[in-house]
Formats: C-alpha cells, structure tokens, sequence
C-alpha cells in the first residue's frame, strides 16, 4: 500500500517536541501511558490501512449525490460509520462517565490526522457529530443530553452544525431562519440551511442539527440568535422516531471532496418542525463558537493531513520516475549515462522539501493547539487563562495557515508530476482539488 503519512514524524513531534507525556502525570488521563497511546495510534493507522485509503480515488469517482428526495454516498461509508463507531471514535474525548474513552484531544488529534490523511473525505462524519455531541453536554439541559449524547457517541445519530442560509453566506447576523415558542416549551423551526456537512444519508438512523435561528421577536443582529437542537426524525411518546419536517432539499456537487455530502435543508416547510433550546435565548453564537473553534482546528488539521498524503505521493513518483541525466563536472550531462531518478534534479528536491517543510511544521501548530486544549481541560487558575488566551491567538492561524500553504505545498507535488500530475491517473489532482475548500470551510480565510 502506498504511503500516506508517517507514524514516525508524529510521534516524534508529538513525544520529542511537544514532549506530549508530561501531560499524563495528570488524573484525568492516569489511564494512559505512552505504550497505551502508541497502540491507539496505531489502531487508528489500521482502520486507516483497511477501510479509508483504499476507497479514496472511488469516493471521488462516485460522489455524494441527490436522487429520488436521498443523499446517496458511497456504500463502503456504511461500514466505516460503523467500525469507526464501534472503536470509540466519536466519543474519544468525552468523559468516561458519557460513554467516552476521556481521551487527551492531542492523542485524538493524532488519530485524526491519520484517517484524514488517509482519506479526506470520511472523518467530518465522525468530528461534526463529534462537536455537536459535545456543545450539548456542554450547554444543554440533562433531558437533551440524555436524550442525545449517548446516541451519537454511538454513532447511531449523527450530528452537524447549521449555521449558513442562502441569502447570508457566513453573515451571521443576518439569518433569518426563525423559532416560534409553543406552549410545551417547545419551538417550532422554521428557515433553510445551506452547506451542511455531513447533513444527510442512509447510514445513520437519524441526524441531529445544531440549528442557528431567531426566536420570533428577538433582537436584531447576533445579539438575537438562539441554538437549537433540531432532529431530522423526532421521538414519539412510545420511543419510536417519526418525520420532523426537516427536509433535504439536495446535495451541493463539489469540485473537492465529493465523497463527503454537503446538504440544503428545509425547515418548517408543513408547519411542523420541533427544536428544542439549547441554554438561554440569545447566547446561540457565543454557544456555537465552542463547536465553530473546534472545526477550525479540524479544517486545519484536514488541510495538512491532505498535503501530508501528497507529499508522499510526490515523493514516491520522484524516487521511481526516470528522466534525464544526472549533472557531471563543469554542469554538464553524460549522455551517454543512463536517465537518473527525477529525484535526484535539485529542483525536484527543492519542492519536495518545501512540501516537508509547509506540512511537518503545520503538523506541529496543530498538536501545539491539541496540548493547549489538554491544559485548559486539566489545568486552574493563571495556567488555565493563558492556555486559553494563546488558543484563541492561535485558533485562527492553525486554520489559515495549513488552508493556504497546504494549497502552495500540493501544487509544488503536482509540479513534480509533470504532466502526469494534470491527469487522472495520478492522485495529485485529486489532493488539490480536495484541498482548495479548506480556505472556505468554518469561515473563509
């Protein structure tokens, strides 16, 4: 199998550099040592070996697409869903006491890069229901988190975040999408979401949104935005799910990414759509950024996984493709000589260092922000504030900075291809094109 990443690096960067297992002399993680994390990440890179990279050129050959009012993936997702689920995945980080592995976030971020490296197209599944799991532990009442948590730390119930509508784009305060209180506490959704991830298919048994709306007569702007759980199937008294009027209205067609589905939904459209509030009225945004810093440390990771699987790609085609002579005394070539691995031209090198240097020290930045979110988690007073005051200076530049270097490092790989880089024989189109979204995920850089 060819290679996508290397185990070596990161567990060098994350025990040489970061020096990762002093973290562990804390009691939220006593149940770890570094052997212990050594055979998680390598579990992670078997799953990875089995069931993601050798479906990656097929899920963008036959991507997510609309037909007959369903979201259609590719089938090989119904059992990674379901491996991927039963090896604790979803609930790595959460709390043993919810059904999770209290994993520490570097360590998952670690396994992330694994399976994003290996597939781009396949861990969002996973990391939004992930996030919208953990914004309702953290924010919602005990009857939602009863209710929801557990499902979808199972990866029975998948979850996503809806937050952009068509006529807003990421101008939050703009929405319009609106909830209108009832008399049991509920309310009822009404509005439409765009460009929600993950949002729809046959392989899960219901899906969860993590709905921004207005409350009917709340203030203008972001100060009068509210968070809902908004479920596609809602629970009926005697257990069973029923329709709760959220419609998938389609699947957007992507130049990238095109084995992970990006879904419209329609909210409301017969009058008999159930959200449930999560917290206090008007503190949906400041709710939603926990989830929205989370998965803009996600499309930085995913950015430079997906420049990571290039690099060894482009290094592999260099070490096997012949062309032209090696230079002899004076600069000159013997043609006399056979041709020489493009390899060893020192331009060739020179791209492929660039490529090594832009994703080993992105690699870097994100375990950085993994072992700040760790020390936040297990940490009081002064150290606390300032892991999470360098965080927060950090959050952004860990999404931009692997988006658009990662972007430059590929098109160096795709360089070294030559021609054969252009075409779909080869994989580096592919990473390029998957790549280019990054800039534009969880707000555009």
């Amino acid at each position: 199998m060819a290679k996508y990443m290397s185990m070596e690096t990161l567990k060098y960067l994350l025990f040489e550099v970061h020096q990762f297992e002093d973290l562990l002399e804390n009691e939220r993680f006593q149940d770890y040592d570094k052997d212990a994390l050594d055979i998680l990440l390598r579990s992670a890179k078997d799953f990875s070996d089995q069931y993601l990279f050798p479906v990656f050129k097929e899920m963008d050959e036959e991507p997510a697409h609309y037909k007959d009012g369903k979201i259609i993936v590719h089938p090989s997702l119904k059992e990674i869903l379901r491996v991927g689920s039963e090896n604790g995945w979803i609930g790595s980080t959460f709390d043993h006491d919810d059904g999770g592995m209290q994993l520490p976030k570097t360590i998952a971020m670690g396994a992330m890069h694994i399976m994003e490296s290996a597939n781009n197209h396949v861990p969002g599944y996973f990391g939004l229901t992930s996030g919208a799991a953990g914004l309702i532990n953290a924010f919602g009442s005990k009857e939602l988190k009863g209710t929801y948590v557990p499902n979808m730390i199972a990866g029975t119930w998948m979850g996503t975040m809806a937050l952009t509508e068509p006529q807003a784009g990421s101008s939050l305060s703009d929405i319009t999408t609106t909830a209108y209180p009832q008399a049991d506490g509920t309310y009822k959704i009404k509005g439409q979401k765009i460009f929600i991830s993950g949002g729809d298919h046959e392989y899960a048994e219901n899906f969860i949104h993590l709905t921004l709306a207005r409350i009917e007569g709340a203030p203008a702007g972001i100060k009068g935005i509210s968070l809902f759980v908004v479920p596609k199937l809602r629970i009926k008294g005697d257990g069973g799910l029923e329709g709760n009027d959220v419609i998938t209205a389609g699947d957007f067609q992507k130049m990238g990414q095109r084995g992970y589905c990006t879904t419209h939904l329609v909210y409301g459209e017969n009058e008999n759509c159930v959200g449930h509030l999560v917290g206090n009225e008007h503190m949906g945004l400041r709710y939603m950024f926990q989830m929205m810093n989370g998965a803009r440390l996600d499309v930085g990771l995913t950015a430079i996984s997906t420049a990571t699987a290039a690099f060894y790609a482009s290094l592999q085609y260099a070490k096997e493709r012949p062309q032209g002579r090696k230079l002899i005394s004076g600069g000159r070539k013997d043609v006399s000589k056979g041709q020489t691995l493009i390899i060893n031209h020192p331009d060739v090198r020179r791209m492929l260092y660039l490529q090594q240097t832009v994703v080993e020290g992105s690699l870097s930045l994100i375990i950085e922000c993994g072992i700040l979110e760790d020390i936040i988690d297990v940490s009081e007073g002064d150290t606390k504030t300032d892991a999470h005051l360098l965080l927060e200076l950090l959050t952004p530049i860990a999404k931009t900075y692997p988006s658009e270097m990662g972007r430059v490092s590929i098109n160096n790989g795709l360089q070294i291809l030559g021609g054969y880089g252009f075409t779909s024989d080869f994989i580096l189109q592919q990473y390029y094109r998957d790549i280019r979204i990054m800039a534009l995920y969880e707000g555009t850089t």
